[in-house]
């Protein structure tokens, strides 16, 4: 099927491939207007002066010498274009090193803008789908090259054009049947769009497993992986991995390598020995057997033959690529106008309120069978509620369901009101989150707080933040305290946390911002139950004006909830305060026995 649609993407009609190029250049000229435009008029001046240079000129000179004009005559026209070239030269320069460098980075940064602006609009399911998630990275892996790509080919047609008009006419005018030279490129044509398709197949299969291989590569070095390469067989596995990819790469290379250099091969045969030897002798035997062509002119139309010839064969070439362009540009074009299902409703986000699940349905796509089934739940707006239960329950994909992450089958309100009915991004800031598997940004100390741009208001914000978590005497030990870069990878001062206190940090985010709704979705694993505890308390006493949900397998600190809800295999067995449910003498009673070895501190 995956190769079915790699044929489908190569097989571009014409229309399709003109509709892509232009898409980019549109792109290219709503980032800088100018930037297309200045291009075309320097490659049209670079051509005309090419062509004067090179022919005109010597031309000028060999038949001035037949015709007995004098050297000061020959060499005064030549000093003055020389000192004109000279100039265009030192403009043209400028304008690529001043302009043109400058201009093509700012495109290709706002290029990416697009394409990042997008990733965050883009429904979670995406990521989790494999097909969709590869030209995602593909988008994102070509946009920018494929934006300078589609301005240089066109800069080569205008270029290209200009010096084959130029070389035809002196061409026709010396004798027209070395034009039949001069189109025998174009009979390279489909065998060019061939090797563009077959170079296009290679770099897409190389590129999926090139990504496999980089995968296990950076488990070498990475510190995610470094304790677990160290401390079980997981290296020699990894080492096996990047050498089965290593030889699948290779074995890619030689499948398609090949036909690459037979198509190659054929293309420079034709072009170099039979074009360019062909108009040598043709043009050899006009001037020493048959006299018709003067040693002048024949040694500027073997010049002229080798530029119309250079012309055709790389102007197919630039056609051919703005359709390898396309086949990139449909990956950028399909992801930028993808539709999320998750969409902003029209109505207003209420004041306040309760959360309410009904009768809610969830599996993910592709799934066969339900992840969550026949959830009815309430999350009143000042309630402590607790989700326990096994790994696998289905508590987790709640929290995203809470977060509107995905939409589901029966109904979730917040104040009454259909959650698909209000503005995502209104709707989300009600609540703070912070999942079980967070992530520390290679930022500053401040910015992983507040997960926003800073303010010179926030510092104080920070800081209380940082205290509450637990987290700000480490903070002031820092050199440059809450401005101090995490992680060491952009900065050699930066600090690295240990994972208990990079959770501290996570959760200190909570304590940054107002909030309706607070989800610990098991922030605190890497904490012992005491502490767990201990920081569900100083939650508990933060969240005073907001209501808190907590997710956990642990069950110590479900016992200060108002409500708590254990799931089983993605239904609710049991719902109760925890002296309900250890009464009820069920699941939630025998796991939180189970457990209590752990609690010693915690009443049972």
């Amino acid at each position: 099927m995956a190769e079915k649609n790699k044929e489908k993407k190569i097989k571009l009609p014409i229309r399709k491939i003109v509709s892509d190029n232009i898409f980019m250049l549109k792109l290219l000229h709503k980032s800088s207007p100018f930037l297309v435009a200045s291009c075309l008029i320097v490659a049209l001046l670079d051509a005309v002066c090419s062509f004067i240079s090179d022919t005109f000129l010597l031309r000028f000179a060999l038949n001035g010498i037949n015709e007995n004009r004098s050297f000061i005559e020959i060499a005064s026209v030549i000093a003055v274009w020389l000192l004109i070239r000279l100039a265009i030269i030192s403009i043209v320069n400028l304008y690529y090193r001043l302009y043109y460098d400058i201009k093509i980075t700012d495109v290709k940064k706002d290029v990416h803008s697009i394409v990042y602006s997008k990733a965050t609009t883009v429904d979670l399911a995406c990521y989790e789908n494999p097909e969709y998630y590869d030209e995602f990275v593909k988008a994102i892996d070509e946009c920018s090259t494929r934006s300078e790509s589609v301005i240089n080919s066109l800069i080569n047609i205008v270029y290209t054009i200009v010096r084959f008009a130029t070389n035809f006419t002196l061409v026709v005018i010396i004798d027209p049947v070395l034009l039949i030279f001069s189109f025998i490129p174009l009979v390279t044509v489909p065998l060019r769009t061939k090797l563009n398709k077959a170079r296009y197949r290679k770099e897409m299969d190389l590129k999926e497993e090139n990504r496999r291989k980089d995968y296990s590569r950076r488990t070498f070095y990475l510190a995610d992986y470094s304790k677990e390469m160290r401390l079980t067989d997981m290296s020699s596995l990894m080492l096996v991995r990047f050498r089965e990819s290593g030889a699948k790469v290779i074995g890619l290379l030689h499948k398609h390598g090949i036909k690459i250099g037979v198509l190659d091969y054929l293309i420079t045969v034709c072009n170099e020995v039979v074009t360019t030897l062909g108009a040598t002798l043709y043009a050899v035997w006009q001037t020493f057997v048959t006299g018709k062509i003067g040693y002048g002119d024949c040694i500027v139309i073997i010049n002229s033959i080798e530029n119309i010839s250079y012309t055709l064969t790389y102007t197919t070439d630039d056609l051919l690529l703005f359709q390898e362009n396309a086949l990139y540009i449909e990956n950028l074009r399909s992801f930028l106008d993808y539709a999320p299902k998750i969409t902003d409703g029209d109505k207003a986000l209420p004041e306040s309120g309760d959360i309410v699940l009904k009768d809610v349905y969830f599996k993910y796509e592709g799934a066969s069978d339900y992840t969550l089934k026949n959830i009815s739940m309430r999350f009143g707006k000042h309630e402590k509620v607790a989700i326990v239960g096994h790994n696998g329950a289905g508590k987790t994909t709640l929290v995203k369901l809470l977060l509107r992450l995905y939409d589901c089958e029966g109904s979730i309100t917040y104040g009454g009101e259909e959650i698909r009915d209000l503005c995502i991004d209104e709707y989300r800031n009600i609540f703070s989150a912070v999942m079980q598997d967070f992530h520390t940004f290679a930022l500053t100390t401040a910015e992983n707080v507040l997960l926003r741009k800073r303010t010179p208001d926030d510092d104080e914000i920070i800081k209380n933040a940082l205290q509450q978590s637990g987290l700000f005497e480490k903070v002031e030990q820092f050199e440059k305290g809450i401005d101090t870069v995490m992680t060491k990878e952009f900065d050699e001062k930066g600090e690295l946390l240990s994972i208990g206190q990079q959770q501290k940090l996570a959760i200190s985010h909570v304590y940054s911002k107002d909030n309706r709704f607070v989800i610990l979705d098991e922030p605190s694993s890497a904490l012992d139950p005491i502490a767990e505890y201990e920081m569900y308390n100083q939650m508990n006493d933060a969240c005073k004006d907001c209501a808190m949900v907590f997710i956990s397998h642990r069950l110590s600190s479900a016992v200060m909830a108002d409500r708590i809800y254990l799931m089983e295999k993605g239904e609710i067995s049991e719902v109760g305060t925890h002296e309900e449910l250890m009464k009820l003498n069920g699941r939630y009673a025998d796991m939180f026995r189970r457990q209590a070895q752990n609690y010693a501190e915690v009443d049972v």
